[in-house]
């Protein structure tokens, strides 16, 4: 009997089997066709090219065309010998533009003032937050301060520092919050560094610790009129600081 009915089960399934077969393989979902167009409608961002979604933004926003490549630096350490090494190799202009200046950054200064002393075309701007950049560490030391032999050494001439303050704070108001806490009203946080005609922007600030161990991001472009925008928007602003 159990030979039996084994000889009926493997009839019966050499009799489904194809039929199975053929039933599985045409209900089986089917690759999409990437040769057809997207659909119409609400097309989501990973259907559109980066073309078409920054496009806009292009119609009031100034565009540049870099043609040369983009350097990605990768560390702190790499940030700080990029800024000397720019410092050292500039010949018509040094714009930095950034939140404040380390009160213990004596190196990159004399890095300033060796590049003013041996280039006499040189010219140096710097852009600072006056809040930030005034404030005072434990020994009296600002920002201002570490910049300021600098421009009695060179004159105005050549070294151009700027402190914008914010117009949220005025008056009354002003004298009554102390530092730090006087920075919660706004902050100039710019941050790019040009020398001639390269640019680095990033995030990070001119202090030790963004020097050594405090991660953020930085690219490197040498483009002659991108960098230009730089320069002339840190020159814009510090006309009103």
């Amino acid at each position: 009997m159990n030979a039996i009915r084994a000889s009926l089960a493997a009839q019966r399934a050499r009799h489904l089997g194809p039929r199975m077969l053929s039933s599985s393989s045409s209900t089986a979902p089917r690759r999409p066709d990437r040769t057809r167009a997207p659909p119409q409608g609400n097309i989501g961002p990973s259907a559109l090219s980066a073309h078409q979604v920054f496009a806009p933004l292009a119609k009031n926003r100034p565009v540049f065309k870099i043609s040369k490549p983009i350097t990605v630096i990768r560390e702190p350490q790499q940030f700080y010998r990029d800024l000397l090494h720019g410092i050292k190799h500039a010949r018509r202009r040094i714009c930095l533009s950034s939140l404040y200046i380390g009160s213990d950054e004596t190196q990159l200064i004399s890095a300033l003032d060796r590049a003013l002393e041996q280039n006499p075309a040189l010219q140096v701007c710097v852009l600072l937050d006056c809040l930030r950049g005034t404030r005072t560490d434990a020994t009296g030391m600002s920002s201002a301060a570490l910049l300021s032999p600098l421009v009695a050494r060179y004159g105005a001439e050549r070294v151009q520092v700027a402190m914008y303050h914010t117009p949220a704070l005025s008056g009354l108001s002003k004298q009554a919050w102390p530092q730090r806490y006087n920075e919660a009203f706004g902050l100039q946080h710019i941050k790019a560094y040009v020398f001639d005609d390269e640019v680095i922007v990033s995030g990070a600030n001119l202090s030790r610790d963004y020097f050594t161990n405090r991660q953020d991001r930085y690219m490197r472009i040498p483009d002659r009129q991108f960098t230009d925008y730089f320069a002339g928007l840190i020159a814009t602003i510090s006309q009103f600081s």
